[in-house]
């Protein structure tokens, strides 16, 4: 089998011609395991990386990994229970963490009535403090699954981000006081989207980062001024959709913005906002859409380039050089669970509750189990175990490692499609119409 892949630069197009091998992977790097996990030339940027929580999407990192929280094994509603609150609405974006605060967002319908909430509830209680509705402004397209309120919010030091799927975004201070409504599509027009617009913001440099896509153009990469609201940068993009959260990643020196689109990875200059490489041959209104955030460990960017695609494991490069392919795993992913890459194992957990996990240097899977149900939501990792919930309620607690280990299974009774946040010796979960805190004994 021959599996051709495309970049493009600014300076033109390299077409390369990369051979299958063993595993439906296709190597292109002879890194060993050691060499991958003690590479360590590259990290995350996140403007908050000082403060405790869980401030934005998959944390701190973006990478749904907390290490040294002392995370339970065993719950249900009777244990490790600390507290839960009913929720107003529903919806489906993952509750965010920032000092004593947690928000969620949430959608409520009365006959024809909508309102699009903002909720913020104490850490430690679970007591509200405060919740606001800027306005529902225009309706869009959902699936059946889900909602207006998908995107999950962002904390800084000194504000809260938050996003719906009818691309308005707001910013608040933590206390709860509205700084500005940004509503894209009375600016952009209408961006056709099937489903709403899923994407969470991203704050960087004074700026909230988010891609602005249609179905037929234009698209862009735009940043508005984090003060006012107002576009401060905009960049135009190839056309098409996606409604995965873009990465911030520092290496080699530099820091790239890698933004999704279909069936390509666009890379962008942090700084001065150029496009630097496309990973990808996606351009045009119906190539495809992609749900899945990257994710990037040990110099590596994990990513797929579409729903239920092959898995791409490509190396950053230095000077805004185009990444190197690193393997090409030929099995499909998942279509909306993220991806997990802890300790040099890359975990796949598949929409239909098998996980799959690949060796982070080869791209050779290494096991294949089937948990139970249908999963939505993405997995975290902590202290050697993995976290993963599905459709029913139920999270299944496996060993990080080269062979599969259930340790526990833990029930909560009500559909679980949002993310988990985690804080010190806890975890937030969200269901359709809860918020819980669970912790305790492990």
């Amino acid at each position: 089998m021959i599996q051709d892949h495309r970049f493009e630069t600014n300076s033109g197009r390299l077409l390369g011609t990369l051979l299958a091998a063993a595993f439906s992977v296709v190597p292109t790097s002879a890194l060993c395991q050691d060499e991958l996990v003690a590479e360590n030339i590259s990290s995350i940027v996140d403007p908050v990386a000082e403060s405790a929580g869980w401030p934005h999407w998959r944390g701190q990192n973006a990478d749904g990994i907390a290490d040294g929280m002392d995370l339970p094994l065993n719950w249900s509603p009777s244990e490790n229970h600390l507290w839960s609150v009913k929720l107003p609405g529903w919806g489906t974006s993952s509750p965010v963490v920032y000092g004593n605060r947690v928000v969620v967002t949430s959608e409520t319908e009365d006959g024809d009535k909508h309102a699009l909430l903002t909720l913020c509830f104490d850490l430690e209680t679970g007591k509200e403090l405060w919740r606001h509705d800027f306005g529902f402004g225009v309706d869009q397209n959902v699936h059946e699954k889900s909602n207006l309120a998908v995107n999950t919010p962002a904390f800084t030091q000194d504000a809260l981000y938050v996003a719906f799927g009818n691309a308005d975004i707001a910013r608040y201070s933590h206390d709860g006081k509205l700084s500005w409504v940004k509503r894209y599509i009375s600016e952009y027009g209408d961006p056709k989207m099937a489903w709403g617009y899923a994407v969470s913001p991203v704050v960087l440099d004074g700026t909230v980062i988010f891609p602005w896509d249609h179905h037929t153009g234009p698209c862009y990469l735009i940043g508005l001024d984090e003060g006012s609201g107002n576009t401060a940068w905009k960049k135009d993009r190839p056309i098409g959709t996606a409604h995965a959260t873009p990465l911030v990643v520092q290496h080699h020196g530099q820091r790239d913005i890698l933004v999704p689109g279909k069936n390509r990875l666009t890379g962008f200059d942090a700084t001065t906002h150029d496009e630097l490489w496309s990973y990808g041959e996606g351009e045009g209104p119906y190539n495809g859409e992609i749900i899945v955030s990257p994710v990037y460990g040990d110099g590596v960017i994990f990513t797929q380039l579409w729903r239920q695609s092959p898995i791409h494991a490509i190396r950053l490069m230095p000077n805004g050089q185009r990444p190197e392919v690193v393997w090409i795993n030929e099995k499909p992913g998942p279509v909306e669970p993220s991806l997990l890459y802890y300790r040099g194992l890359l975990y796949v957990l598949m929409d239909n509750g098998v996980l799959r996990c690949l060796d982070g240097a080869t791209g050779k899977e290494l096991y294949r189990e089937r948990l139970g149900g249908d999963f939505n939501s993405s997995p975290i990792a902590g202290d050697g175990r993995i976290y993963l919930s599905n459709n029913d309620g139920r999270t299944f607690v496996v060993a990080a490692g080269r062979e599969f280990k259930l340790l526990a299974t833990n029930e909560l009774g009500e559909r679980i499609t949002a993310s988990p946040a985690v804080v010190s010796r806890a975890i937030i979960y969200r269901t359709d119409s809860h918020l819980y805190r669970i912790g305790g004994s492990n």
